[in-house]
């Protein structure tokens, strides 16, 4: 009888230092600087992301017509608008918390852009937001651009 605990007291020391070694490890991964030079494949949704962007750019590219010789352009009164309106946003900036384990900050607004860092929860970021989905921020670390979503509002 005192053999059967002594050998079940010893299994169970060994299963729990693999669990230490095993979190220990996996800790390892997640703050390891090497982490944001690697790449990662997209998700559906990113490549659903990607899909959208390069039709908008398909559309535009029709959009524009060009004349052989012309010299300078023909602006009519919507494209104007949307001049106008893309200089008046200005951008806000706050201090903001990150809402998720992990976060990836990217170096520039999408996922097609390298990472440059990962965010944590609760991590304080200063945030530069001009109303779009991509938002960037600076952390003492670095600068670079996450999903607004995935930050506290202000």
């Amino acid at each position: 009888m005192k053999r059967t605990k002594a050998f079940i007291a010893i299994i169970l020391t060994i299963v729990a230092l693999a669990f230490v070694v095993f979190v220990g490890i996996m800790q390892q991964k997640f703050t390891n600087p090497d982490l944001a030079s690697m790449s990662y494949p997209q998700t559906d949704t990113e490549s659903a992301t990607t899909d959208e962007k390069n039709e908008s750019d398909e559309e535009e590219a029709k959009d524009t017509d060009t004349v052989a010789g012309a010299v300078g352009s023909v602006v009519n009164d919507e494209e104007a608008d949307d001049t106008v309106d893309a200089e008046e946003i200005e951008a806000t900036t706050s201090t903001r918390t990150v809402e998720v384990e992990t976060l990836n900050a990217r170096s520039g607004p999408g996922v097609d852009y390298d990472l440059v860092g990962v965010l944590v929860m609760n991590q304080q970021v200063e945030v530069e937001d001009r109303g779009e989905e991509w938002v960037k921020v600076t952390t003492d670390e670095f600068t670079g651009y996450v999903n607004a979503k995935f930050l506290s509002e202000e």
